[in-house]
């Protein structure tokens, strides 16, 4: 597996800018206080954010710039606007009208990103905007042909942005699951290219283990994909032919040399099967002096915490 690019740091003079640009509670726009910083425009609904969050989203913007900038150049000069409701209650309940599970809400139409603020878990908030930041800025490049990305592929590609781990990525959940998951528990690709667990297993009696196996294998295609091969310039590509529309061996083909299915499957599986998966998450676990298996984090939190 090649790494193509690090996350870049921020530039130290970026803090001391925001906080200039801050319009404070006073600037409201009916009830939300606003606060301007250089990529985003900020309506909170309490008085005041979280200590250094304005600084946490413009690293999540720098690392998202990295790799999303191809679907969406216009990122680096105009602001997304997000929205940071002071608790759930409040979010569920507002003119956004979101579903009651959901954690935020992306609307690429308006470059809008809606979510509340989780007091307890400030490391979730933060991965739930960087969830959905990058489903905006993906379903923005599909809306521009009036279409809407595959379920596998625009959920796949959030969950491994969700967290600032693009250099070590073993320190997430998702890739500590992937490294444990059994493969056998996957669907063939082909069935599995075309579910939506939203639509096709909300009521289909399967389990949660079941949904939760289909979310990992997003996750772990999408890696694939992405990380997992010499040049990002093949994703995009690839995303490029599948959004022009045909078969999609005809994008494998064209972006990886896969000519069916099974070729694809073949050499995932195989990346997947590499010790070294296992090996990277046991070292985190023994830096955190954490004993015992990380085998399944997100299926020991439950439904939740892969259902943004």
């Amino acid at each position: 597996m090649c790494y193509p690019f690090r996350m870049r740091g921020l530039p130290a003079g970026l803090a001391v800018l925001s906080t200039l640009l801050s319009a404070g509670p006073a600037a409201a726009l009916g009830s939300w206080n606003e606060t301007v910083s250089t990529h985003f425009v900020v309506k909170h609904e309490s008085p005041w954010m979280p200590p250094g969050f304005v600084l946490s989203l413009e690293k999540i913007h720098s690392r998202l710039r990295m790799d999303l900038s191809a679907f969406s150049p216009w990122m680096a000069k105009e602001r997304l606007t997000l929205y940071l409701y002071k608790e759930r209650k409040s979010y569920v309940a507002g003119e956004f009208k979101p579903p009651e599970w959901s954690n935020g809400l992306a609307m690429y139409e308006s470059k809008t990103v809606v979510v509340y603020d989780q007091k307890e878990d400030r490391k979730k908030l933060l991965e739930v905007i960087g969830h959905e930041t990058t489903h905006l800025l993906f379903e923005g490049y599909w809306g521009e042909v009036k279409k809407s990305p595959p379920t596998w592929l625009n959920e796949g590609l959030a969950m491994m942005e969700e967290g600032a781990y693009a250099a070590s990525p073993e320190r997430s959940d998702w890739y500590q699951t992937m490294a444990y998951w059994d493969p056998s528990a996957f669907m063939p690709l082909r069935g599995f290219f075309e579910t939506s667990p939203t639509t096709d297993m909300k009521d289909s009696g399967l389990n949660d283990k079941a949904v939760a196996s289909w979310y990992v294998q997003a996750y772990s295609l999408v890696f694939f994909l992405h990380r997992g091969h010499q040049s990002p310039l093949q994703f995009k590509t690839f995303c490029s032919k599948l959004r022009d529309g045909g078969p999609i061996e005809n994008a494998l083909w064209t972006a990886y040399r896969y000519r069916t299915l099974e070729k694809l499957d073949k050499a995932w599986k195989s990346w997947l099967a590499d010790p070294k998966h296992k090996r990277k998450v046991e070292r985190v676990s023994a830096s955190a002096n954490a004993p015992g298996s990380l085998a399944t984090p997100i299926e020991a939190r439950g439904f939740d915490s892969f259902r943004r």
